[in-house]
């Protein structure tokens, strides 16, 4: 070795700590490595999130210029057709009686168009429909629903279990609460069509990005489950499993509302097990004009 004439302790010493700032230099540069791989990586992640926003935001303000047209284009004939009809049952009376179900069928079929109308253009534009917001309990409200849902639950031998630990009020509109949780319900009821159990639990939270308090609502089914390659459009207008029921704008609307008030909604399921529906809304609204994408289980509760 150049500098070392024979095996000296001195040589020796001079040799390790050598090798010693080597090792340090090369463990260095691999932190050094790691760090920019992650940064790199949670750059990528933030890029492909905003992208997906702006191809949302961007079918979002389609779909709310398809609604205007469509408001107008379909809603006037429609409602020609329902009054038309309302006369003719009146003007024919008794006489109207063999072709009653026919006429029955065109009013229900009248007031479906105007039901999907009424839903889309509440998805597209949540601001035009929202509802004054409110420190709301959660527990009274899920205690409500139940209420409203439990003729449907005793029908298919659904049994209920509830934990409902939350105590911080959360900022929205009861109204819309409500419809977002009785939408879930009565979706977990229709999963189960030969009985199972709907588990209803809510818990103070608080929100991992910025942490403020909130409040996480969760609704399991033992129902038949969602299929994977379905899991990641659920909350997509007009996406429905149900074909011959619904008009697939129910979550795309409970999505709205929630992302409207600043919180997050998630879908977890095992095909065949178990579905859950999970909602964090915050304490103080943090109102927005068009919602983001759906959140993820990690977003809601933070990385386990």
């Amino acid at each position: 070795m150049v500098g070392c004439r024979g095996p000296s302790t001195s040589c020796w010493n001079s040799l390790a700590a050598r090798r010693l700032e080597l090792q340090r230099s090369a463990e260095d540069l691999d932190r050094k490595v790691a760090e920019r791989t992650a940064e790199l990586e949670s750059a990528n992640a933030t890029l492909r999130q905003a992208s997906r926003q702006l191809v949302l935001s961007e079918k979002l303000a389609a779909i709310g210029q398809l609604t205007a047209g469509v408001a107008h284009e379909i809603n006037n004939p429609v409602a020609v057709i329902q009054g038309n009809l309302d006369l003719m049952g009146e003007v024919l009376g008794d006489a109207a009686a063999p072709v009653k179900d026919e006429i029955r069928l065109i009013d229900e079929q009248t007031r479906r168009i105007q039901t999907i109308i009424a839903k889309l253009l509440q998805f597209a534009r949540p601001g035009d429909y929202a509802g004054q917001a409110e420190p709301v309990d959660v527990n009274a409200v899920v205690l409500d629903c139940l209420l409203l849902t439990r003729h449907t639950m005793g029908r298919r031998r659904i049994a209920v279990e509830t934990s409902l630990t939350a105590t911080v009020p959360v900022e929205i509109s009861r109204g819309e609460l409500q419809q977002v949780l009785v939408n879930l319900m009565v979706n977990a009821v229709q999963a189960m069509p030969d009985g199972g159990t709907l588990t209803i639990e809510t818990a103070d939270t608080r929100f991992p990005e910025d942490g403020e308090a909130g409040v996480v609502l969760s609704v399991h089914d033992t129902g038949h489950g969602i299929p994977p390659d379905c899991l990641g459009r659920v909350f997509d207008p007009f996406f429905t499993t149900k074909k011959s029921e619904g008009t697939g704008l129910g979550l795309s609307i409970s999505f709205a509302i929630v992302q409207r008030q600043g919180g997050h909604i998630a879908a977890e399921s095992r095909p065949g097990l178990r579905t859950t529906f999970t909602v964090a809304l915050r304490r103080k609204a943090r109102f927005a004009g068009r919602p983001g994408e759906p959140a993820s289980p990690s977003v809601l509760f933070g990385d386990e």
